[in-house]
C-alpha cells in the first residue's frame, strides 16, 4: 500500500529534509539540496504559516514556498536558496552558528560577516 501523501505544505518542504534545532537557529539539510540556517523566529513563523497551507503536490514547489517566508537565511554554497537577510540579522546568525560549533567560513556569508575584524 502506498504512503498517504502529506496534506500541508510544511510536510511536502520538509519531506527528505532533516532539521536539526539548535538554541537560536535551526538548520535545514536537504537531500540533493543542500544546507541552510535560519533564526529560530524565522522557522516557527514559517511552520506555523506552512501548516495552515495545503500541500500543491510538488514537494519542489512547496519547499520553494516555505523557504520564501524566511527573511534569513544562511546557505552553504549549490544549495537550493541563497543566503539573504540584512547584515545585522546575518551577523546574529553568524555568532548563533559559531556558538553551535559552525565553521562559518563553509558558509556562504559575506566576507566582512564570515571573518569580521579584530578588535583591539
Amino acid at each position: 500500500m502506498p504512503l498517504a501523501p502529506p496534506r500541508t505544505l510544511f510536510e511536502s518542504a520538509t519531506q527528505r529534509t532533516r532539521i536539526v534545532r539548535h538554541l537560536d537557529i535551526v538548520c535545514l539539510i536537504v537531500d540533493a539540496g543542500g544546507a541552510m540556517i535560519v533564526p529560530i523566529q524565522d522557522f516557527v513563523q514559517a511552520q506555523k504559516w506552512a501548516s495552515s497551507k495545503l500541500a500543491s503536490g510538488n514537494a519542489l514547489s512547496d519547499r520553494s514556498r516555505f523557504l520564501e517566508q524566511m527573511q534569513t537565511l544562511v546557505s552553504r554554497p549549490g544549495s537550493i536558496a541563497p543566503t539573504r537577510g540584512n547584515e545585522r540579522s546575518l551577523i546574529a546568525v553568524a555568532r548563533a552558528m559559531r556558538a553551535a560549533g559552525y565553521e562559518v567560513g563553509e558558509w556562504s556569508l559575506p566576507a566582512d560577516i564570515r571573518n569580521p575584524p579584530l578588535v583591539r
